[in-house]
């Protein structure tokens, strides 16, 4: 496979494009690209039960990697019968990550070089407008889900509007699919963890709301934990609290983040669980 079919997989946007190409050249890194692309291989199919390891936080050394990695996660997604659109949906996240480095910075980078490694030990799957990781549970919810069991992790990439109809058909793809691929894995439960599902939103933004609808879908459960700047971040891609008073206040959604920075409060990552 030749780096333009690479970075096609990847859905490489033309301004990454030969800074990619210089990436995939460089030699000066082999040595670490050598062993971040073990670490992947070594936990590729495992689910999480043998974590990725870090043998860097260089960003652009685990880009590197994930150029090198495409055809070997390529085969695999081939070799468990996973669709060749499922394949590219997945993968696309790769050039949507890098896109938004260089829309935060201003230059070629990959923030989230970290997040990616999911994608690449092939524990998450993107099925239409949601992604899903499977993974065992540390969690327990009486009669639900218990500390081992297998489940669902839910993320929402930045890929448009989070459509009640596009959210019900990507939760039906996903009972469907992972019972087709990895039966010996059973689901019955998704989960999310995120910024979305503290209170705070919940009650500043209408239940018929797109996102409204979405987190009323989940059963909150357990405590949260300190997220900040979270919700800035993923609502105006930055984490600098001084631009707080210049950001939009457009939507429910924009208002809501910044009234909670205004209050000096912190943001909640918070978790919920539904039925699948």
């Amino acid at each position: 496979m030749d780096l333009d079919d690479r970075l096609d997989l990847l859905a490489i946007d033309q301004a990454d494009r030969a800074d990619c190409a210089a990436l995939f050249a460089r030699s000066g890194d082999d040595a670490l690209v050598a062993e971040v692309v073990a670490s992947i291989t070594r936990s590729m199919g495992s689910f999480n039960e043998i974590p990725v390891g870090e043998p860097t936080q260089e960003p652009l050394v685990w880009l590197a990697a994930y150029l090198r990695l495409v055809p070997a996660l390529v085969e695999w997604h081939r070799e468990h019968g996973i669709a060749e659109a499922v394949t590219r949906d997945t993968l696309a996240d790769v050039g949507r990550h890098v896109a938004i480095s260089r829309r935060v910075t201003g230059e070629f980078g990959l923030q989230t070089w970290r997040w990616l490694g999911h994608h690449y030990s092939a524990r998450l799957f993107a099925l239409g407008r949601l992604q899903f990781a499977l993974q065992r549970t540390s969690r327990s919810v009486p009669g639900m889900l218990a500390p081992g069991d297998w489940a669902l992790e839910a993320h929402i990439p930045e890929s448009g509007p989070l459509l009640p109809a596009l959210v019900d058909e990507s939760l039906n793809r996903a009972r469907a699919f992972f019972a087709v691929h990895f039966p010996d894995r059973p689901v019955t439960v998704v989960t999310c963890n995120s910024w979305m599902l503290d209170p705070f939103l919940a009650d500043r933004v209408a239940a018929t709301s797109n996102v409204g609808a979405f987190i009323r879908r989940f059963t909150p459960f357990g405590e949260s934990s300190d997220g900040h700047t979270d919700a800035l971040y993923f609502v105006f891609r930055t984490r600098d609290l001084d631009r707080v008073p210049t950001l939009p206040r457009d939507t429910s959604l924009q208002r809501a983040v910044l009234e909670r920075l205004d209050r000096g409060e912190s943001w909640q990552i918070a978790w919920g669980y539904l039925r699948l």
